[in-house]
């Protein structure tokens, strides 16, 4: 057998290890066994020990109709046909009248005592063994393990193939599959799950680092499935678009999430219309339907909202003239921090010389610069510039805040 330079086997490393491909022509594979492992890449410290020591362990095959069926070994045996070997070169045990279930068996022992299979991988065999006729404490008897063990094993299987495939490619913890599992035929919501448990691995601030974090995760997620059937229970879908995708605010008041149309949930008018009509009847003027006892025409209560629609504006712009973006601040900038501090909010904290950036548990949604100043007036003391967009939010918040330091600094003097 040919022996490989060490950049052969690395470009060797990097193909695809496909043993229906690799193997020889007489070989047939397990339909069971062949399921177990999901596909993987060569490993390269096996290529490079099969290429300097040479085969150890014989690859363990049965005479099945006059053809050698691969029973146990198989990653070995495909490492050795990427070398390049030749069906004679290969060691092989080749056992004679042995029963579907021996084989089954016999498999199972040999990883079982290589100890070498994923919890997808266990959770295959296990099924294998099922189909078999075995039963679950005979399973359980043969793997060295209890019961419940080999139910839950069996149990991943209640998993989408999709969502078993993820599961196993970021090789999850079996105790992640019981909160997946009660997402039932929520693939969207599982993938996500799984996301999230991957990000908590690579310690990221949102990420899921525990099996009790992703059992809160599902409840919300179940809450807000209720919560949404039970709306469109009361109410049905979207009278403008038939969206179910709505939601309520305050007192009968429902919103489209799709095209955005507002209504009363009980009237099923507009909700601009409804509003106008409550402030009418309130002043005293009625507004009844009907072909003849319409007092205000649909033109008329179109133009009112408009002039609404107007006024709002008029007011948003006045709000924008009248609370500049950057101002001078009397608060200091070890005042506006100090409220952020407390509560032990620091998540992160990096100190350079002069430089702190400072991270928090949870933001106040502010977004403004701020700069010492000495200012000639003796009283201002530092410049609140606001960043970002510097929408009328921001700026309003931005005061709103400097504002309320100003307070509490004037109450503790």
């Amino acid at each position: 057998m040919k022996q490989h330079t060490e950049e052969e086997l690395q470009k060797l490393a990097k193909k695809k290890l496909n043993l229906e491909k690799l193997k020889d022509e007489q070989v047939v594979l397990h339909p069971e066994i062949s399921k177990w492992r999901d596909k993987e890449k060569p490993d390269i410290q096996m290529l490079r020990s099969l290429n300097t020591r040479g085969q150890i362990q014989a690859v363990t095959f049965r005479e099945l109709k006059d053809r050698p069926q691969l029973l146990a070994g198989a990653r070995r045996y495909a490492h050795m046909k990427l070398l390049g070997w030749t069906w004679d070169e290969i060691k092989k045990d080749v056992r004679e009248k042995m029963s579907d279930r021996d084989a089954l068996i016999l498999a199972i022992e040999e990883n079982l005592r290589r100890k070498n299979l994923t919890v997808m991988e266990e959770a295959r065999a296990v099924i294998s063994l099922l189909k078999n006729k075995m039963s679950i404490k005979n399973i359980a008897k043969l793997m060295g393990q209890s019961p419940s063990w080999v139910s839950s094993r069996k149990n991943l299987f209640a998993l989408s193939e999709e969502t078993r495939s993820l599961f196993e490619k970021h090789g999850l913890a079996y105790g992640y599959s019981v909160p997946l599992r009660k997402l039932g035929s929520l693939p969207e919501a599982q993938a996500t799950l799984i996301e999230k448990i991957v990000e908590g691995r690579k310690g990221e601030y949102y990420g899921i680092k525990t099996i009790e974090k992703a059992e809160e995760f599902v409840t919300q997620i179940l809450k807000q499935i209720k919560d949404k059937e039970d709306l469109l229970l009361k109410y049905g879908a979207c009278p403008a678009c038939a969206s179910k995708d709505i939601s309520k605010y305050g007192d009968e008041h429902l919103n489209c999430e799709n095209c955005n149309h507002s209504w009363h949930g009980i009237t099923k008018e507009p909700w601009e219309y409804y509003e106008v009509k409550q402030n009418l009847e309130r002043m005293g003027i009625e507004v009844e339907e009907g072909p003849e006892k319409l007092k205000l025409t649909p033109k008329d209560v179109a133009d009112m909202i408009k002039k609404k629609e107007r006024q709002e504006q008029e007011e948003k712009e006045a709000a924008e003239e009248e609370l500049p973006k950057n101002f001078r601040s009397k608060a200091t900038l070890t005042m506006l921090l100090k409220p952020m501090l407390e509560g032990d909010n620091i998540q992160k904290l990096t100190v350079r010389d002069e430089k702190i950036e400072i991270q928090l548990i949870e933001g106040m949604d502010l977004y403004f610069d701020g700069l010492r100043k000495d200012y000639a007036d003796g009283v201002s003391k530092a410049r609140i510039m606001t960043a970002g967009w510097g929408g009328t939010d921001s700026v309003k918040k931005n005061h709103a805040h400097v504002d309320k330091m100003l307070q509490a600094a004037q109450a503790d003097a």
